[in-house]
């Protein structure tokens, strides 16, 4: 690509779909309800991914950075439909619906208009740096995101109590968390399906459309070099 040139969507949706995991995409997500909810007007569909580019384009390429699952760049879509401003009812907000203490813990302001989870980038930084932690803690990424939803010392407990080593969504194990919790995983499996094959589905991909990427933070942006 040329210094002045912008960077197109194709690129980003490359980087996705190349580094997700096949297994990723199961039976049940290809053709489940969530499937139906998310792309039930494939039109629509692509013009929200066309919306998202920039943010999708960080988002992944900070995944790739730190060598973690793709499949946690769809987190922001299950969680905000990748919207910075989303507030929800009892404190999660931004692009990863982090709640306070979380956020507090891995280094956002938190609170008015300095709130950090509202910025895409710092929210970014901090949220992967959680998921990071996750992952090296429960080694798998179904696990990890029941974590992320359910909280991770909530769910380290219930494992621990039921002698397991990692949740299985599909037969809700371990027992007893919200429903949304086992819900979480086939949600990301179903954007995987899409994400590997998105003519399945009848939406045309914004590989042509332009965008200007976000800044992200210098001192990720040397590591990266």
């Amino acid at each position: 690509m040329l210094a002045d040139e912008e960077p197109r969507g194709k690129a980003v949706f490359d980087r996705i779909s190349q580094s997700l995991d096949q297994k990723s995409c199961t039976p049940k997500a290809k053709s489940g309800k969530w499937m139906r909810n998310y792309i039930h007007n494939p039109d629509q569909f692509s013009r929200q991914l066309a919306a998202m580019l920039p943010l999708l384009d960080h988002v992944s390429n900070e995944i790739a950075k730190r060598n973690l699952p793709m499949e946690f760049a769809l987190i922001p879509f299950v969680e905000s439909r990748y919207l910075p401003d989303a507030v929800a009812k009892g404190g999660p907000t931004g692009l990863w619906q982090m709640m306070p203490n979380t956020a507090r813990h891995y280094g956002l302001r938190i609170g008015g208009k300095s709130d950090e989870r509202f910025s895409a980038v710092e929210s970014t930084d901090a949220a992967l740096a959680y998921l990071a932690f996750l992952q090296s803690t429960f080694g798998n990424w179904q696990t990890s995101i029941m974590a992320y939803n359910a909280g991770d010392s909530r769910l380290r407990t219930s494992l621990k109590k039921q002698g397991l080593q990692q949740a299985d969504a599909d037969n809700h194990l371990p027992t007893g968390l919200a429903p949304h919790t086992y819900a979480y995983v086939r949600k990301i499996e179903a954007l995987v399906c899409f994400f590997l094959a998105p003519d399945d589905y009848g939406v045309v991909l914004p590989l042509e459309t332009t965008f200007t990427p976000l800044l992200a933070k210098p001192e990720l942006t040397a590591k990266g070099n």
